[in-house]
């Protein structure tokens, strides 16, 4: 075998492990599509990891990645809000301050982390919209005669 037909098979199978790399990279940042916070956070550092160990990837490719991963991390952050915020009505609704206040702090707890990942600022200001109406729902209820509703 002649030393060019040898720098030929070293070439396609740089060029095939780098494609598979691609690959794994691509499948691995889409797998963040639907996981929770602090799955696509470990997810989010692993694609980093795995960008900065891969040398001949494309550094173009390399800043979709890591662009596709944080904001597949910040919409994982949004989607947290949004859940421990409708929780915690449910929970105000029912009286039931201690539960409604532990998850309110989740919930922004998640939305500073989505911030700082890039999430826009109309997120934040319904957010705290939504946190205010927490806030006003339930425990309201006067017993017995009141100024407003005499006997």
């Amino acid at each position: 075998m002649t030393l060019a037909a040898q720098l030929e098979m070293r070439h396609e199978a740089e060029k095939r492990a780098l494609s598979a790399a691609m690959t794994r990279c691509w499948k691995l940042v889409h797998s963040m599509a639907e996981a929770r916070p602090a799955e696509a956070e470990r997810t989010s550092q692993l694609v980093g990891e795995m960008v900065k160990q891969i040398p001949k990837l494309p550094l173009e490719f390399k800043r979709k990645m890591l662009a596709n991963a944080r904001s597949f991390e910040c919409a994982s952050n949004m989607r947290a809000v949004d859940g421990a915020l409708r929780l915690a009505w449910e929970k105000a609704r029912l009286g039931e301050p201690a539960e409604r206040n532990r998850l309110l702090a989740e919930a922004r707890k998640f939305r500073s982390k989505a911030m700082r990942l890039g999430a826009e600022a109309n997120f934040e200001t319904a957010s705290d919209r939504r946190i205010e109406i927490v806030l006003m729902t339930g425990g309201v209820e006067h017993k017995g005669p009141t100024l407003a509703k005499p006997r």
